[in-house]
């Protein structure tokens, strides 16, 4: 049952006939021209065999950075045939969001986006083209029969760095952002003011169409500044999995956090960025969480290579459970990093 905010998407998405919906994350792939082609794509197509999401989500930087990137169309088609090959093949639904390198070397979010939207089973979106970056959008999750909508499924651009926001908003670049007294927030940018309103009132309307709150999770790339107080707090907020390095967030806050709390449909929010954590949090009724990497190429190790399990019950969507899935116990040493 359509609504006049929720259009239909490309491929209808349903809770499964036993009640269930699955997503997996998996980000930082980072790859392109050179890429190791055949061992990222038998870590994907193992992870999806393991886990059977009923949607993908592609968490950002699935492009890039440096030796191995991407510089024009041509070369994103030719890596995303492959990489996206797994979920088109087996007719899993699939989305993504854009990371902080996706658009490094040339080619920018707006053409890649057509790009990524030509493939059959992608139900991303490039979003309302008055807001900050591209790939803002909301995904609908409705019930086995259709008749009702359960669960919204939120993508926003967390951008690139702190210049290129002021750029975009007339912000004088020679301004010096305060450095952190723990971490590693300086130069990232994050969700902007105007995607925090736009979630916001989006919010506000699916729930006086349905005459109800609807419960949603949201992906970006950066995880928000909240991750990294919660980090200080392991204890408090019940701190589970890996920490190898520091939150990497903006030193801005947008106020995207606290737009959830007072909206309270948000129940989790999901990124990637940070190669070497998978670690989650529970703060403030929200679930935080990493999905670690899927790269061969940047950063990763054998322990955390892999992507993150959220599992959805049509009784009670907003009670999901969450986990990380490893390349490691999967595919034993033949998910193994190439040296």
């Amino acid at each position: 049952m359509a609504s006049s905010v929720l259009h239909p998407t490309k491929i209808p998405l349903r809770f499964r006939g036993d009640g269930g919906f699955r997503i997996l994350m998996v980000s930082d792939i980072h790859g392109g021209v050179g890429y190791n082609r055949e061992k990222t794509v038998a870590a994907l197509r193992a992870l999806l065999e393991a886990e059977h999401p009923d949607l993908v989500v592609l968490g950002g930087d699935t492009a890039g950075p440096g030796v191995i990137h991407i510089e024009n169309a041509s070369q994103l088609r030719g890596m995303l045939d492959g990489l996206t090959a797994p979920m088109e093949e087996a007719g899993i639904p699939w989305c993504h969001v854009f990371g902080n390198h996706d658009d490094n070397y040339g080619l920018p979010n707006g053409e890649a986006e057509a790009v990524y939207e030509s493939y059959p089973h992608c139900l991303s979106e490039a979003g309302p083209e008055e807001l900050s970056g591209v790939g803002n959008y909301v995904l609908p999750v409705y019930s086995a029969d259709g008749s009702t909508l359960l669960l919204n499924i939120f993508a926003l651009d967390s951008h690139s760095g702190m210049r290129d926001w002021a750029e975009r908003w007339g912000v004088d670049p020679s301004l010096r952002v305060l450095e952190p007294d723990v971490g590693d927030r300086s130069d990232y940018d994050t969700v902007n003011m105007d995607q925090v309103l736009w979630y916001y009132e989006t919010s506000r309307a699916i729930e006086r169409e349905q005459g109800r709150k609807v419960p949603a999770v949201l992906f970006m790339h950066i995880p928000p500044p909240e991750m990294h107080e919660a980090s200080k707090h392991r204890c408090d907020v019940h701190l589970r999995g890996i920490q190898w390095e520091d939150v990497a967030c903006s030193s801005l806050n947008s106020g995207l956090f606290r737009a959830c709390l007072e909206r309270g449909d948000v129940k989790g929010i999901f990124f990637g960025h940070d190669h070497l954590n998978d670690f989650d949090v529970t703060y403030m009724g929200i679930r935080m969480a990493y999905d670690a990497s899927l790269s061969y190429h940047a950063c990763q190790i054998n322990e955390l290579r892999g992507g993150r399990v959220i599992d959805f019950r049509s009784s009670d969507p907003a009670a999901f459970t969450t986990r990380t899935a490893k390349i490691a116990d999967i595919m034993g040493h033949a998910g193994d990093s190439v040296e």
